[in-house]
C-alpha cells in the first residue's frame, strides 16, 4: 500500500508539472521535513562517530543503529510495515554491526562495513517493496544498481527541495536556506580567506586572533564533518524518499532486463560451444599429463624436487586463478550465446558441466595443497582468505552444475550461501584463530622433541584479535631456557608495539572495540613490568 500524507500547501514545483508513473510530483509533510533534518544529522554522525571503516570501533554501530532506527521510524509513520523478509534483513544488520563492536579485523572489517550499507539499501526496498521481482533471483543485479545508484542520485536533490518548501512561519525558511547556502560554498569560502590572510599579515594577524578567542578551531573539525555529510544526508534522503513515493524506482524492470539480455545475445552457439571445447580439450589434456603432480597432494605426498612450500604455493594460486577465469568464460558464454526463448542450448550446456567439474576438480586439488602447505607452514591471513574464496566458488559451481540438470533458483542459492559464508568469516575471529592455531602448532611440536620454532613474522599483521593468545603463551615459556626467553622478547616487543596510552582515539566511545580493549590492558600489563 502507498501512503498519500497530507502535503504543505505550498506552490507546486516546475519541474514537477508534468508528472509520470516514474516521477510522481513532489509533496511534502511535516513527517518528511522532519526526517531531512535527521538525514543531515546523519551525514555529521557519518564522518563523526565512524573513525576508520578499515578499524571496527563503537562509532560503527552506533551509526548503524542511528540510521537504522530512525529509517523505522519514517517508513511506519509513511505507512510501510515490516514484513517477514524485510525482518530477516534487519536482523542480518543487527548482526553485521555488532560484529564491529567485538572482533578486531582490518579487511574484513571494511567488507563487512560494505556488507551493512548494500543490507541498509537492501532493507529500505523490502520494507517499501520495491525490487523488480520481489524476490532473491537473477534480477538481483538489477535491484543492486537501481537501489544503489539510481533511485538514491535521481532523487538526490528532493532533500534541497524539501527545504525550500518549509512553511514560512517567521523566518525559519530564510534562516535554514541561508544557513544551507552559506555551508555549501564554505569551501571556497574557506579558501578565499586563507589566500587573503597570506596576502596580508594585518589580515592574517586579526584573524588569528579572533579565532584564537572563540576557539575555532575547536569546532573546525565538526563543522567540516557536517559539510563532508551534507552529500551523504541527500543520497540517504533520496534513497529512502525515492522508495516511499516511488520515484524512479521502475527505471530497471523485468522487461528491460530481459530486453537488454537479448541484444547481447548475438553469438552463434556453434562459435561460443567451440570455444568451450577448446577449453575442455586444454584442461583434458591438463589432467591427463599432469595427474601424479596434481593429486599427490591427496596422498601428502611430495613430487620429487619440491619443497611443501614450492608445491602448495605454486600450485594453489594458479589453480585459484584458473578457477577465476572459467566463472567468467562461463557467464560471457552464456550472456553472448544467441537463443530464441531461455533454454540453453545443447552443446553449451554440456560443455558447462564439463567445465564446472574440471573446475571442482582443480578446486579440491588447490584445497587440498593448501591444507598440506597449513599442515607444515602454519596459517596466515593470506592463506585463510584464499581458502575461504575457493570454498565460495564450490558453493557457486556446484550450484551451475545442478542448475544444469534441475530448475531452480540458482541464484537465491548463491546470494544466501554468500550471506552465511561472510557472516562465518566476520564472526571466525580470523586473527584469533591464526594466532592459536600456529602457537598449539609450535607447543605440540615442541612437547614431541622436534626443534620447533614460532614464525613471528607471520603473526606481525594480525590485529589485536592475538594478542591475548600471544600473552597466554609468553606466561608458559620458560625463560631460563636461551631460545624461549629469546621468543618471550619478541613476543612482548610485538605486544607494544603500538602501545601509546596516551592516543585519545583509544579512550573515546567511538574507536571502543572488545578485542582492542583486552589488548590494551595487556600492553599496560607489560609496560607496567617493564
Amino acid at each position: 500500500m502507498d501512503p498519500t500524507p497530507t502535503p504543505w500547501s505550498v506552490p507546486a514545483d516546475p519541474s514537477d508539472a508534468a508528472p509520470s508513473s516514474s516521477r510522481p510530483p513532489l509533496e511534502f509533510d511535516s513527517h518528511d521535513l522532519a526526517f531531512v533534518a535527521a538525514m543531515l544529522v546523519c551525514g555529521f554522525l557519518f564522518f563523526n562517530l565512524i573513525v576508520d571503516a578499515f578499524h571496527p570501533t563503537a562509532g560503527i554501530s552506533l551509526f548503524a543503529v542511528t540510521i537504522f532506527a530512525l529509517t523505522f521510524i519514517y517508513l511506519n509513520r509513511s505507512g510501510f510495515k515490516q514484513s517477514t523478509r524485510s525482518s530477516i534483513v534487519l536482523v542480518l544488520a543487527a548482526v553485521s554491526a555488532i560484529q564491529f563492536l567485538i572482533f578486531d579485523y582490518t579487511l574484513v572489517s571494511f567488507l563487512n562495513f560494505i556488507f551493512l550499507a548494500m543490507l541498509f539499501v537492501y532493507w529500505v526496498m523490502t520494507v517499501t517493496d520495491r525490487s523488480i521481482t520481489g524476490a532473491l533471483s537473477i534480477f538481483f543485479a538489477g535491484d543492486v544498481v537501481a537501489q544503489g545508484l539510481v533511485v538514491p542520485f535521481r532523487n538526490f536533490g528532493t532533500g534541497i527541495t524539501a527545504l525550500s518548501r518549509v512553511p514560512k512561519k517567521g523566518n525559519v525558511q530564510r534562516i535554514l536556506l541561508g544557513v544551507l547556502g552559506i555551508v555549501l560554498f564554505l569551501p571556497l569560502l574557506v579558501a578565499v580567506v586563507s589566500l587573503l590572510m597570506s596576502a596580508d599579515l594585518a589580515f592574517e594577524t586579526f584573524l588569528t586572533g579572533v579565532f584564537d578567542s572563540v576557539h575555532a578551531r575547536a569546532f573546525t573539525p565538526y563543522l567540516w564533518q557536517f559539510i563532508l555529510g551534507i552529500p551523504v544526508a541527500l543520497y540517504l534522503f533520496g534513497l529512502i524518499f525515492g522508495n516511499i513515493k516511488q520515484r524512479y524506482t521502475d527505471t530497471i524492470t523485468t522487461e528491460s532486463m530481459t530486453h537488454g539480455a537479448q541484444m547481447i545475445r548475438i553469438a552463434p552457439p556453434t562459435m561460443i560451444v567451440s570455444a568451450l571445447v577448446a577449453f575442455c580439450l586444454i584442461y583434458l589434456l591438463f589432467f591427463i599429463i599432469q595427474a601424479g603432480y596434481l593429486f599427490s597432494a591427496f596422498d601428502n605426498v611430495l613430487p620429487g624436487a619440491y619443497t611443501y612450500a614450492e608445491y602448495a604455493r605454486r600450485g594453489f594460486f594458479e589453480l585459484c586463478a584458473v578457477a577465476g577465469i572459467n566463472l567468467l568464460v562461463l557467464a560471457i558464454a552464456h550472456l553472448l550465446t544467441a537463443r530464441k526463448s531461455d533454454d540453453i542450448p545443447h552443446g553449451l550446456r554440456v560443455t558447462t558441466i564439463i567445465i564446472s567439474i574440471f573446475t571442482l576438480l582443480l578446486i579440491v586439488t588447490a584445497l587440498s595443497k593448501m591444507v598440506m602447505y597449513i599442515d607444515s607452514y602454519g596459517l596466515t591471513q593470506l592463506r585463510v582468505y584464499t581458502s575461504w574464496f575457493m570454498i565460495l566458488l564450490v558453493l557457486i559451481f556446484s550450484t551451475i552444475l545442478i542448475r544444469q540438470f534441475r530448475s531452480f533458483n540458482g541464484s537465491r542459492v548463491v546470494i544466501v550461501g554468500f550471506v552465511v559464508l561472510f557472516l562465518v568469516l566476520a564472526y571466525g575471529n580470523i586473527d584469533g584463530v591464526i594466532a592459536r592455531y600456529n602457537i598449539d602448532k609450535y607447543e605440540a611440536e615442541k612437547a614431541r622433541g622436534i626443534d620447533a620454532t614460532l614464525d613471528i613474522n607471520t603473526l606481525i599483521d594480525l590485529s589485536d584479535a592475538a594478542i591475548p593468545h600471544l600473552y597466554e603463551l609468553s606466561q608458559r615459556l620458560e625463560l631460563d631456557d636461551p631460545k624461549q626467553a629469546d621468543l618471550n622478547s619478541q613476543i612482548e616487543e610485538l605486544i607494544l608495539e603500538k602501545f601509546d596510552c596516551d592516543d585519545p582515539d583509544r579512550v573515546t566511545f567511538r574507536s571502543y572495540n572488545y578485542q582492542r580493549s583486552r589488548a590494551e590492558q595487556i600492553r599496560k600489563t607489560l609496560d607496567i613490568k617493564r
